[in-house]
């Protein structure tokens, strides 16, 4: 994985950005930067980023051809949307403000109506891609919610034809599909053909091959994991950014402790510390090779 520190915010894109400008979900740019085929720049916030070059490079298009959406562009969503709820009464007061709301990850604790402010812009700013991570985790920990990809084969002029033989995961903008060309396999990432990305770099690429479909899947899963919580890490970045830049006064520190707690909650589980030790373990052992997703 290679991250710049000396690319500045005036020439660089956040991954929501980078995704919607070239037509992809944002785990496929995630899981790209873990691999090393994408370049990321992590910014002074502590954010993680892409320059702008290295979008064009992506999309062989000047970065001012792309449609880039603005900050924020969803604006304040509903506190139902956002998980916050308010007690019908609380008697418990800070600095002269009643600590009437509750978020997920607050574990017990109250928020006052300031407090409240901070968060509604913060979360705001990360609930479609954390909306996204929550989708894509559930298509992980129940395979039968994955809705079958109607392509019966992938055929590309630089990787051939393979036979699909089940679709792994449903990320709107494409599709990850377990393929079989005789005797090999290989975990396949299928593209909207209209999009950027598909135009400059076919609509389709390989992220994982071997011989043995079983361990394919399952290093397949363990990868994207890692990817979830690497999306999960800059999520709660972002809103740092957010919450310190904007909201000092109303203690960020306990806004940000219940953000990070959501954030982490979202991808973590039992199983999933458990099956990313014995991956990591087994990892040098490995006989599959490796492209376009790795830990």
């Amino acid at each position: 994985m290679e991250i710049k520190n000396d690319v500045s915010e005036s020439d660089a894109l956040t991954l929501n950005k980078s995704a919607f400008a070239l037509g992809v979900n944002e785990f496929s740019l995630y899981s790209r930067i873990q691999a090393g085929d994408i370049t990321a720049a992590r910014l002074r916030s502590g954010e993680i980023a892409i320059p702008t070059s290295e979008v064009e490079r992506l999309s062989k298009l000047s970065v001012y051809s792309l449609v880039i959406p603005p900050d924020n562009a969803q604006g304040i969503l509903p506190d139902a949307r956002l998980g916050i709820k308010r007690a019908s009464y609380s008697g418990l007061k800070r600095e002269g403000e009643y600590q009437e709301y509750s978020v997920p990850g607050g574990d017990y604790r109250r928020f006052t109506e300031s407090e409240m402010q901070g968060y509604r812009t913060a979360f705001s700013a990360i609930a479609p891609e954390f909306e996204s991570l929550g989708q894509i985790k559930k298509q992980l920990d129940k395979p039968d919610t994955v809705k079958p990809s109607p392509d019966k084969e992938v055929c590309t002029s630089q990787l051939g034809v393979w036979q699909v033989r089940s679709t792994l995961l449903n990320l709107g903008q494409s599709d990850i599909l377990l393929c079989q060309r005789g005797n090999d396999y290989a975990v396949m990432e299928r593209f909207r053909e209209h999009t950027p990305y598909a135009k400059a770099n076919g609509n389709a690429e390989i992220l994982l091959d071997g011989s043995d479909p079983r361990k394919l899947m399952s290093e397949f899963e363990a990868n994207a994991k890692h990817t979830l919580e690497f999306m999960a890490s800059n999520q709660v970045a972002t809103a740092q950014k957010i919450v310190w830049n904007q909201y000092q006064e109303h203690r960020p520190e306990r806004l940000m402790a219940a953000i990070s707690e959501r954030c982490r909650s979202a991808v973590s589980d039992e199983e999933t510390i458990s099956r990313s030790q014995t991956i990591d373990d087994s990892h040098s052992n490995r006989q599959s090779r490796n492209r376009g997703m790795s830990i």
